[in-house]
C-alpha cells in the first residue's frame, strides 16, 4: 500500500485546512467557540461567513507558499549566500535533489494553496449566499498563482492530487485561465489590474512575447505606480521569513558584494510590524516590455523603455535603516563580507572596479530601497549600443529590481523536481522519470562558484568570480533561459 504524504484529492482530508480557515484567518470565530474540535466539512460548511473565512485562509496559506518560494529561490540563485542559517546548506551549491526536505515542503505548500483555492470554489462558495464576485475572482486567482509557482519554479508536478505530472507550460497555462477568470469576475479595478500583471508575468515566462507585451502596457496605462503587496501579520503570523534572515541576527543571508546596497529590502521595524513583499509592481511590466523591444532589435525604443523603468524606480521608497547587527565580519559566518562604503566592487575579473555597490554597516543607518533599487544610470542606459549588451543592463536591472522576492532561480532556469514524497505517494509517478531530476542549464556554475568573490580588506577591493548576468546573456539561446530569445 502506497502511504498519502502530500496533499489529497479527498475532501474527507480537508479538515485541518477548515480549521486553519476558521481559527486563524477569521476574526469572529475564536478557539473557544469551538465545542467539538474535530472539526468536520459539514459544521463548517453550515457555518455564517464560511466564504470570508475560507478566503482568509487561504490567503494565509498564500503567505505561507510565498515564503517557502521566496526564501528558497533566493538561496539557490546568485542573490544570497547562506553564511549562518539552519536555511537549505545544498542550493547554494547549487544542488537541488528530489529527497530533500525543502523540495518537499515547497510543492506541498504549492500543491495546498491550489486544493484550497480549488475547494473553496467548488464547495465552500455555492452554499454561502454571502460569497460577491469579487471573493470568487480572488480564489481563481490565488489557484492560478499556486499554478504560476509550479510552473515557474518545478521541471513539472501533478495538476491534481494523485494524478499524473504535467509539464512547468500546463501549468502555466492553468495560471493564465485562472487570471483571465478572476479578472473576468471581478469589479475592483486595484485586484482587476494585479490580475493583469499576473498575466503579463505568466505569458512572459512562457515566452509569448505578444501577449506579455499587451497585458504590460494594459497595467501601465491603468497605473504606472502599481504595487501589490503580500502584507504579513506580526501578531498572528505568518511572518516575512526573508525579513527574517536578513534582519534577525548577525551574518544571516549576506547578498552579493554587488548586490550589498540593496539589503536589505525588508527592515525591522519592530515587533508589531512586518515588511511586505512588492509580491507584483509595474517595474515588471516595463522589463517585459523592453526585453519585447530588444527581441525586435529596437534598441532606440528599448532604452528609451529602460529609463522610463529607471525613473519608475528612482521614485520608490527608500528608507534608513540601522543594519548593525549585520556586521558582514566572520563572526558568526562562514565568510568576511565587505563593510565600509570605500569598497570598489568588479564584477568579474579584468572588469573596472566601480564604487557605490557596498554600505558601511557600522553607521548608525544606511539608506536601503524597500520596494525596489538599482545600480543602473541613465547614462548607463544611452551608452547600449547592442542588444546583447541592452540585455546585460536588462537582466542586472531584472536582478536588482527583483532583489528578495523569489525571481533569479527562474531567471537563471533552475528548475525544481517532483519531490520523492510524491513519488512514493502517487501511483501515477514513476522514478526515474527526467521530473523526479532538477533542470540546472550547464552553464550555470556549480560548488557556490556564483556568490564567489576574492575580498582584499587592506585594498578594500572585491571581484567577483562569476559575471552570471554576462553568462546569461552569452547563452541567450537557451530554452532555458530568456523566454523571447
Amino acid at each position: 500500500m502506497r502511504r498519502q504524504t502530500l496533499i489529497p484529492a479527498s475532501v474527507r482530508l480537508i479538515a485541518p485546512m477548515l480549521a486553519t480557515a476558521l481559527l486563524g484567518a477569521c476574526g469572529q470565530f475564536t478557539p473557544t467557540e469551538v465545542k467539538n474540535p474535530n472539526l468536520t466539512d459539514d459544521q463548517f460548511l453550515g457555518t455564517p461567513a464560511a466564504g470570508a473565512a475560507w478566503l482568509r485562509g487561504t490567503q494565509r496559506q498564500f503567505l505561507i507558499t510565498l515564503n517557502n518560494v521566496v526564501l528558497n529561490s533566493e538561496i539557490m540563485s546568485d542573490n544570497y549566500f547562506n553564511n549562518y542559517t539552519t536555511n537549505n546548506q545544498q542550493f547554494d551549491t547549487p544542488i537541488i535533489a528530489y529527497i530533500d526536505g525543502d523540495v518537499t515542503a515547497i510543492q506541498n505548500s504549492v500543491a495546498r494553496l491550489r486544493t484550497m483555492a480549488t475547494f473553496g470554489l467548488d464547495s465552500v462558495f455555492p452554499r454561502d449566499p454571502l460569497v460577491t464576485a469579487n471573493d470568487k475572482a480572488e480564489l481563481y486567482y490565488f489557484r492560478g498563482v499556486s499554478s504560476m509557482f509550479a510552473g515557474e519554479s518545478f521541471v513539472g508536478l501533478p495538476a491534481v492530487a494523485n494524478g499524473e505530472v504535467v509539464t512547468w507550460q500546463a501549468h502555466l497555462n492553468a495560471a493564465v485561465a485562472d487570471f483571465l477568470q478572476a479578472r473576468t469576475l471581478s469589479t475592483d479595478a486595484p485586484s482587476q489590474l494585479s490580475y493583469t500583471l499576473a498575466l503579463a508575468r505568466v505569458y512572459y515566462r512562457l515566452g509569448d512575447k505578444a501577449k506579455a507585451v499587451v497585458e504590460a502596457q494594459a497595467l501601465l496605462a491603468a497605473n504606472p505606480t502599481f504595487i501589490r503587496n503580500a502584507t504579513f501579520d506580526p501578531v498572528n503570523g505568518p511572518t516575512n521569513s526573508m525579513q527574517g534572515v536578513l534582519t534577525a541576527s548577525v551574518n544571516n543571508f549576506q547578498p552579493l558584494p554587488r548586490l550589498d546596497f540593496l539589503d536589505p529590502k525588508y527592515p525591522n521595524r519592530g515587533t508589531t510590524v512586518q515588511s511586505p513583499i512588492a509580491f507584483l509592481k509595474a517595474e515588471e511590466a516595463h522589463l517585459i516590455i523592453a526585453e519585447g523591444l530588444m527581441a525586435d532589435n529596437n534598441l532606440a525604443a528599448a532604452r528609451d523603455r529602460l529609463k522610463l523603468l529607471l525613473t519608475l524606480v528612482s521614485s520608490r521608497t527608500t528608507e534608513l535603516v540601522d543594519s548593525r547587527l549585520q556586521l558582514r565580519g566572520r563572526a558568526g559566518g562562514k565568510i568576511v563580507y565587505p563593510n565600509t562604503s570605500d569598497t570598489k566592487v568588479a564584477f568579474a575579473a579584468n572588469e573596472p572596479l566601480l564604487d557605490g555597490f557596498v554600505l558601511t554597516r557600522s553607521a548608525a543607518t544606511v539608506r536601503v530601497p524597500t520596494v525596489s533599487g538599482t545600480s543602473m544610470t541613465n547614462a548607463r542606459i544611452d551608452a547600449i549600443a547592442t542588444v546583447d549588451d541592452a540585455l546585460y543592463v536588462l537582466y542586472l536591472m531584472r536582478q536588482e529590481i527583483f532583489l528578495a522576492e523569489g525571481r533569479r532561480a527562474a531567471d537563471l532556469g533552475i528548475r525544481m523536481p517532483v519531490a520523492l514524497t510524491e513519488i512514493i505517494a502517487n501511483p501515477h509517478t514513476k522514478d526515474g522519470e527526467p521530473y523526479t531530476q532538477p533542470v540546472i542549464p550547464a552553464f550555470i556554475p556549480r560548488g557556490f562558484d556564483m556568490d564567489a568573490f576574492t575580498y582584499n580588506q587592506a585594498a578594500k577591493t572585491v571581484t567577483m568570480k562569476v559575471d552570471m548576468n554576462r553568462l546569461l546573456v552569452q547563452n541567450k539561446t537557451s530554452a532555458a533561459v530568456l523566454p523571447f530569445h
